[in-house]
């Protein structure tokens, strides 16, 4: 046996041992993760909102599609350029600032809804800024956490951090539903601002780790430092197959996200029911994250791709569904499925790159989910053209004839992983 295989089978059994009390042992580590927790919560129970709004003043499919294509707007565009500057900063400030700025943001649309004074054009920068906290999310977040805990404590941590994610979307939907039903839509908005203050307040309490001091003024130059990022797409087959399955996945299921409210309305569901089939998918991923992040997963590709079949396959069934009943298992089934993508996606980003292209990785991987738009206007077109439920039908079969291709043509993303050495 070679030393960097003793290396990596000593690193694999290392994370066998890890259990969850050494994990809420690491000093930060708690209040960091319910900051993270509270700051989901938000941007879902935001999207939720939002989409609920446009339902009730515009009732058009399309304008739905885009006001949740913006949210994911800001990682098409900047996803690169925010893993850089993730790399360059205190992460831990940086993340304060955000949900700072957020905070006004929240209670001006607060105002707007309330006196009535709200206009359709007006959800679209909010959304927008929304989405800008979206990407330091996981540009700028998910790396503490990775550095936080360290790299023994990490695969366990970010699969608790995907599963808070989905948690967040089932509180911040059901919460955003019974709000709407028992307060009015403004309430919402509110409550979105009072989260966003407690994660700020937990947020603050939070050390900052020495790698992610050490990583916050790097020697190399601007331009260096993105050159040697873009070497971590080049370099790794396995990375750009992980990408791939990324851009279908965002393409073709994700983009379903702001139609619910729609398709719950065809069902003649209230707010509060459309709040519970919005959090359906949440239900399935947070039964599944808990059980991943009991275990250690050696074929994470494996868990990768295949979670993402399921999802695919799950909404197809969603889309078809003749009961209201069947559409929400289907999309429970769904959650399963992403509880296995989401949980391996950022550990096998992270995993390609160095201590100082952490961020960068993961602003790779933003560029990549935030092809997530495309899908939302083609879907909202689709829509338009055929009816909600028949457009979410194509996308789901699409994506997943496109997802079989690709990994027949990379089955290194199927192969058990091999750490190496830390570099």
């Amino acid at each position: 046996m070679t030393t960097d295989e003793t290396l990596s089978r000593a690193e694999d059994d290392a994370a066998g041992r890890a259990t969850l009390r050494d994990l809420l042992a690491v000093p930060g580590y708690r209040p960091l993760c319910v900051s993270s927790w509270l700051w989901h919560t938000t941007r879902w129970g935001g999207l939720f909102s939002t989409s609920y709004l446009l339902t009730q003043i515009a009732n058009s499919p399309l304008l739905n599609q885009v006001a949740g294509a913006l949210i994911f707007a800001p990682m098409l565009v900047g996803g690169f350029l925010a893993g850089i500057v993730s790399d360059r900063f205190d992460r831990r400030r940086l993340l304060l600032a955000t949900q700072l700025t957020l905070i006004p943001i929240s209670l001006l649309m607060f105002v707007l809804v309330q006196s009535g004074q709200v206009r359709v054009w007006m959800t679209f920068p909010f959304m927008f800024a929304v989405g800008i906290g979206a990407l330091l999310n996981m540009t700028a977040q998910r790396p503490l956490i990775y550095e936080t805990v360290g790299d023994r404590l990490a695969p366990r941590a970010l699969t608790i951090e995907t599963t808070a994610q989905a948690a967040a979307g089932v509180f911040g939907t059901l919460v955003g539903g019974i709000l709407i039903e028992e307060v009015g839509i403004g309430a919402s908005f509110a409550g979105m601002a009072i989260l966003l203050c407690l994660s700020a307040a937990l947020l603050r309490v939070v050390p900052s780790p020495q790698a992610a001091r050490a990583g916050s003024t790097p020697t190399v130059s601007l331009a260096d430092q993105a050159r040697a990022s873009a070497e971590l797409v080049r370099g790794s087959r396995r990375l750009v197959a992980m990408l791939g399955v990324t851009v279908i996945q965002n393409v073709f299921y994700f983009s379903f996200t702001p139609i619910v409210p729609v398709v719950a309305k065809q069902f003649g569901a209230s707010a509060v029911v459309a709040g519970a089939l919005s959090a359906a998918a949440g239900c399935g991923q947070i039964a599944a994250g808990a059980l991943l992040s009991s275990r250690h997963i050696q074929r994470r590709g494996l868990v990768f791709a295949g979670g993402a079949g399921v999802a695919l396959v799950s909404l197809s069934v969603f889309a078809s569904a003749p009961l209201l009943s069947i559409a929400f298992a289907a999309l429970v089934v769904s959650g399963v499925g992403q509880a296995g993508f989401a949980s391996m996606q950022s550990l096998l980003a992270i995993e390609s790159a160095s201590v100082f292209e952490r961020g960068a990785a993961l602003g790779v991987l933003s560029t990549a989910i935030g092809s997530l738009p495309l899908g939302m206007v083609v879907i909202g077109l689709g829509a338009q053209a055929l009816g909600a439920r028949p457009a979410l039908l194509v996308s789901a079969v699409t994506g997943f004839l496109a997802l079989v291709g690709l990994m027949a043509r990379s089955p290194e993303l199927l192969a058990p992983t091999v750490q190496e050495p830390l570099r």
